[in-house]
């Protein structure tokens, strides 16, 4: 079973640009290893005897509605909760040098 630690969870959380207090992080730490334990029950199931699909609904239509064309943010509203911008537009950490 994988287990993600603390500092993994801090990398995670500066690539994300957030900013979490210690208990939040030692909180975290602990439902993403709750997580990874419940996947790994997950794949641990046998499934040998469950037909492939390719959609959970089978032949029944996809229950979407339908597309309605409708105004979008302007650019000002899109980068107003942005914590950087520059140019008009979002700016975001190097990560390939």
């Amino acid at each position: 079973m994988a287990v993600i630690s603390r500092q993994e969870v801090e990398h995670i959380a500066r690539l994300s640009c957030l900013a979490f207090e210690p208990d939040e992080l030692n909180r975290f730490t602990a439902q993403l290893n709750r997580i990874l334990e419940y996947v790994a029950r997950l794949e641990a199931l046998d499934t040998s005897l469950a037909a492939p699909t390719s959609s959970v609904l089978g032949d029944r239509s996809t229950p979407l509605r339908e597309d309605e064309p409708r105004e979008g943010l302007t650019r000002e509203e899109a980068l107003e909760p942005a914590p950087a911008q520059e140019g008009g537009l979002f700016k975001v950490p190097r990560i390939i040098e």
